[in-house]
């Protein structure tokens, strides 16, 4: 995963680097992979881009926003009330196209039947809570569905940013393959 998300990367900066002035941009993803012949999703980010996942009826947030913001909230400055109103809240701490090469992190998650996973922009998040969000993966049949509410609804709400939303739902694994048991992996980095 990582030659691929360097070579993203490298693409970027080849299309940005002529631009005197550019703010560079976030990544965020996930892929399938195998662990001990265990499925799992591979997630990572740079950026406020973010990832969630819903088991059940419980959403949350994978991926650690590089903001201003978020290390106002992880060193007790600020509360996550606080953040999501804050007029720092689109500086961000990481990204890809501009200065050093940003690094990203990673995650690992046991992929799971009934695991619905959300990739998005902050576009999405900036206007709706972790709340709404939830509601509307919770109430949609099916991916479709929640990537259309999700938008629009976001949209509705004011749209200031690109409104960016991928939903991916794992309706059923092999058995043998269940890693339901299986640990899940925070934090790795290259």
């Amino acid at each position: 995963m990582e030659p691929a998300l360097d070579l993203a990367v490298g693409d970027i900066r080849e299309e940005t680097g002529e631009l005197e002035l550019h703010a560079g941009t976030t990544v965020t993803g996930a892929c399938l992979t195998l662990v001990s012949d265990r499925p799992y999703w591979a997630v990572f980010n740079v950026g406020d881009s973010r990832v969630y996942q819903l088991r059940g009826d419980v959403l949350e947030q994978v991926t650690v926003d590089h903001s201003v913001v978020q290390e106002m909230v992880d060193a007790g400055r600020i509360t996550r009330a606080q953040a999501d109103r804050h007029p720092d809240g689109n500086i961000i701490t990481r990204a890809v196209g501009v200065g050093d090469a940003a690094e990203a992190d990673y995650w690992l998650l046991p992929v799971t039947a009934r695991l619905r996973l959300l990739v998005c922009s902050d576009g999405l998040t900036k206007e709706l809570a972790d709340a709404e969000i939830r509601g509307h993966l919770l109430r949609a049949d099916d991916a479709a569905t929640a990537v259309r509410d999700l938008v629009v609804h976001a949209l509705e709400n004011g749209g200031r940013d690109n409104v960016t939303a991928v939903v991916v739902d794992v309706l059923r694994i092999d058995p043998a393959a269940d890693a339901s048991e299986a640990p899940r992996r925070r934090g790795l980095r290259r």
